[in-house]
């Protein structure tokens, strides 16, 4: 038998019912949870052999387990959140559409008072629909600095517009 079949026999059958059910209990959707279990022991298998020198392999693969699983959970968070600005940013340009022209006038401006980044971050995830990794590849930064630069514009933008009275109770999210 190969050393990683032997490792797994010995690490994760042992636990695998209990993995299952920790990621059935805590993700919830059966689809989902499929796909979890999946990237879970994809993770497993690659720190293999470092689970393996562990003084409690058990405890730290499940560990892995529901760690994965909550950090699932957020990244479902933030699509459903980044499927809302999308829609709100949508609804905003529709506004903006010709016959407003003041209005999206007012929304260019308020844009171009950004810094130069967050400005381009703000426009490319919420006007283009790029994700991050793309903004990135653009702006020539990592995927996490160019979701900061888009987080910190769009709480500038929500800012400047409602001070310019074009969205006063709620502003851009």
């Amino acid at each position: 038998m190969k050393p990683h079949h032997d490792m797994y026999q010995r690490l994760i059958e042992p636990v695998e019912d209990r993995m299952i059910a920790i990621v059935t209990r805590i993700i919830q959707d059966p689809h989902d949870s499929m796909d979890v279990f999946q990237e879970i022991l994809a993770v497993i298998w690659k720190k293999l052999k470092t689970i393996d020198r562990h003084p409690n392999p058990q405890a730290y693969i499940l560990r892995i387990c529901v760690t994965r699983c909550y950090d699932a959970l957020r990244k479902k968070a933030t699509r459903r959140r980044e499927v809302r600005l999308n829609k709100e940013a949508e609804q905003l340009m529709q506004q903006a559409s010709p016959e407003s022209s003041e209005l999206s006038a007012a929304v260019r401006e308020a844009i171009s008072l950004l810094p130069a980044k967050q400005g381009k971050a703000v426009l490319l995830r919420l006007i283009e629909g790029e994700d991050y990794t793309a903004i990135a590849g653009i702006l020539n930064c990592s995927a996490a600095t160019a979701r900061s630069h888009c987080s910190k514009g769009k709480t500038k933008l929500r800012t400047i517009l409602t001070d310019l009275g074009i969205c006063p109770e709620r502003g851009v999210k």
